[in-house]
């Protein structure tokens, strides 16, 4: 069937049928589920990229489902930037109309740091959400991946008979893995005094889209946000905006809005054509750039393997997963580097390939090692590994925004 023959699907957000698909890349890994050996069965599920024609939003298609995203192990944690919190606390603490003896909440783990900074600045009522108390789950170590889906208007209610109605309510860092993202903002709502604030934190996509960065995408962030489409569809959703930020980091921003319910007709939120123009061409140029990125990769590891040397990818997180899986490399790298304890001796999700610690380096003779790491982490293995660019080898970072980015 061509693309334009694909009938549209409905926007997780705006709820528009209007979400054209952009890239099918075929049966993908779940990327916390690393292998205890190479030759074991795995589950996969489809990862298809989608765009809506009517806000713009970016986004998969048919996500897998929250329960087969719970982590299986314990030990596997994911950190949220929160060097603008300091900053972000100091203009939550200043809205006009937030009172020192006002209720604040959280919901989820992700919220406690911004809290905590809150409670220091005099706001001595916050709570956070309980998954067991409030939303009556089962205590499994899962967070996010099924929280997320319990937070509706239905789920509201049961909240609000417990804890009573607050006058803000943060949620850093969830809205991009709901699956029903109406009704969890519909829900954060519903736990609102009238004339309470909303807190929305996301990531912004924006320079990873513009890069061709394949590692942005993820089964468990169903949409990748814009500064706009963020914007618009709050709008849409029924939200007054109060106060918009954007922090800068330098892999990925973060984005802030600070919103009231204002009722308003979504239907005059919905942004005009020329507006999403610019989005739709950015979502293009990202789906055309992953062919010329794997292509390119696949020939430079190549002919470092082709010289005798070998080629290895530093972190075994999920940036690293989707890499190697999207592009199709597991054939051009061979093994995956990571200190962490538990993770050496397991195998990567989809390409199977071999974690094992960073004394692989020098004893595996690689020349050629790709970072999948944070900016901050990526020096500091650089800085740690000096024996093994003493003998040549290459450090290369997978984000096309490193100062450290691999040159294709």
């Amino acid at each position: 069937m061509a693309q334009s023959e694909i009938p549209a699907s409905e926007c997780c957000l705006c709820a528009r049928s209007a979400v054209r698909e952009l890239a099918d890349f075929g049966p993908q890994p779940i990327c916390n589920r690393y292998l205890p050996r190479p030759d074991g069965p795995e589950f996969t599920h489809p990862m298809v990229l989608g765009q809506c024609g009517a806000c713009g939003l970016v986004q998969l298609l048919r996500p897998v489902p929250a329960e087969e995203i719970v982590p299986p192990y314990d030990w596997i944690v994911y950190n949220e930037p929160e060097g603008h919190l300091d900053r972000l606390a100091d203009i939550l603490s200043g809205l006009p109309g937030l009172l020192k003896r006002g209720v604040i909440a959280g919901v989820s783990y992700k919220d406690d740091t911004l809290l905590r900074r809150l409670r220091e600045r005099g706001h001595r009522y916050t709570w956070r959400l309980d998954a067991h108390r409030d939303l009556d789950m089962e205590s499994t170590g899962a967070s996010v991946e099924l929280l997320q889906g319990r937070i509706s208007p239905e789920g509201a209610t049961h909240i609000t008979h417990g804890r009573g109605r607050s006058d803000m309510v943060i949620g850093r860092q969830v809205l991009e893995h709901s699956h029903r993202m109406r009704d969890f903002l519909e829900g954060l709502k519903r736990l609102l005094y009238p004339g309470g604030f909303v807190v929305v934190e996301v990531p912004d996509c924006t320079r990873a889209l513009e890069n061709g960065d394949a590692a942005i995408l993820w089964e468990e962030h169903i949409v990748y946000f814009s500064p706009e489409t963020f914007r618009w569809n709050l709008a849409i959703a029924g939200f007054q905006l109060v106060h918009y930020e954007c922090f800068p980091y330098p892999f990925e921003n973060s984005l802030v809005a600070v919103v009231k319910a204002d009722g308003a007709s979504a239907d005059a939120a919905f942004p005009a054509a020329p507006a999403l123009e610019p989005e739709f061409g950015r979502a293009r140029r990202f789906v055309r750039g992953i062919e010329e990125q794997r292509r390119k990769a696949r020939a430079l590891f190549g002919r470092y393997r082709a010289g005798g040397g070998r080629v290895a990818l530093f972190g075994a997180g999920h940036l690293a997963c989707t890499y190697i899986n999207v592009l199709g490399l597991a054939d051009v790298i061979d093994f995956v580097v990571d200190d962490h304890p538990k993770k050496r001796g397991l195998f990567m999700p989809g390409s199977r390939l071999p974690i094992r610690g960073s004394e692989a380096l020098l004893t595996e003779d690689v020349k050629l090692c790709l970072l999948s790491l944070s900016p901050e982490a990526e020096d500091k293995v650089i800085g740690r590994n000096q024996a093994f660019l003493s003998r040549g080898g290459v450090f290369s970072s997978i984000n096309p925004s490193s100062k450290h980015a691999l040159k294709l």
